[in-house]
């Protein structure tokens, strides 16, 4: 009787060799590899080099910089066309200026310049800056306008100063150039990128025309360049929307993909001179 079970026993309990044999879970590292297209897709950045450990554990920042962009463009484009009866050259939307379009933008600017992506670090960093800037102009606390106005107080009559029209006009005019840079270098990203910036550049023409023409008396050619560069303003909107939904849904995984056009094979890429690996790496995470 203890004989057997003692036998018994000793066959409920597994030797150590079977207990070494018994496979035990272990945690298996997985990555997602990116090609050259992919990645200019998601950061909206020409993929030169290996980029470092930060890529493979921080998120993607650019759809928060897309976000900041549609969110203030698009209200800001129809006040410009006059919809609904909206006036004061956006001066409503002061807030969402400075916050949504000059914070989100200058934000996503530094994560950018963390990750190493200089391009979008400087767009989305200059383009932020330009919204400070002009929500800040159109702020009676920074006194930039109201010495324009007959009072020297009144912000509102100073901003629709022709001396004050004569000035600004030449910010808009250096940001225009701005996006005809930053157009050339986009052509190494995808179509639809390159597209926003060539609508933002007839903005600042429209934006720079209408003011002289303001300053100058000419309030019927004046109104309709302002309207033209809303009108311009909102298919940028229009594109930032398409180009956010489409960053989106590969970062979820989702499973339609919507195409930007991709530009990266009209240039050769400095990455293969160099004997560089095309491919990027990065974490499960990262999309």
């Amino acid at each position: 009787m203890d004989t057997e079970l003692g036998h018994k026993n000793h066959m409920a309990k597994p030797s150590s060799q079977e207990e070494t044999a018994m496979p035990s879970l272990t945690t298996i590292p997985t990555s997602v590899t990116l090609s050259a297209e992919q990645f200019e897709k998601l950061y909206l950045s020409p993929l030169t080099q290996r980029q470092g450990m930060l890529s493979k554990q921080m998120g993607n920042p650019t759809p928060l910089a897309l976000g900041g962009f549609v969110i203030t463009t698009t209200p800001l484009s129809c006040c410009l066309m006059g919809w609904r009866g909206a006036t004061g050259g956006g001066i409503a939307f002061t807030g969402p200026i400075v916050f949504l379009g000059g914070g989100l933008l200058v934000l996503t600017s530094i994560l950018e310049f963390i990750l190493g992506n200089t391009f979008p670090c400087v767009v989305f960093g200059t383009i932020g800056a330009f919204w400070f800037a002009f929500g800040c102009t159109m702020t009676p606390a920074f006194n930039a306008a109201a010495p324009y106005s007959t009072s020297a107080t009144n912000t509102v009559a100073g901003l629709h100063s022709p001396d004050f029209m004569n000035t600004y006009a030449f910010l808009f005019i250096s940001m225009g150039v701005l996006m005809v840079i930053f157009l050339i270098c986009a052509t190494r990203t995808n179509a639809v990128y390159v597209f926003i910036f060539a609508t933002l550049i007839l903005v600042f023409v429209f934006l720079s025309a209408a003011y002289w023409r303001l300053a100058g008396a000419d309030t019927l050619v004046g109104n309709r360049l302002i309207v033209a560069a809303g009108a311009s303003l909102f298919v940028a909107s229009l594109l930032g929307f398409y180009l956010l939904v489409a960053q989106l849904f590969d970062s979820v995984g989702f499973p339609v993909r919507l195409p930007v056009g991709d530009l990266s094979r009209l240039w050769d890429r400095r990455a293969a001179n160099d004997g560089q690996d095309p491919e990027y790496s990065a974490g499960a995470g990262e999309k």
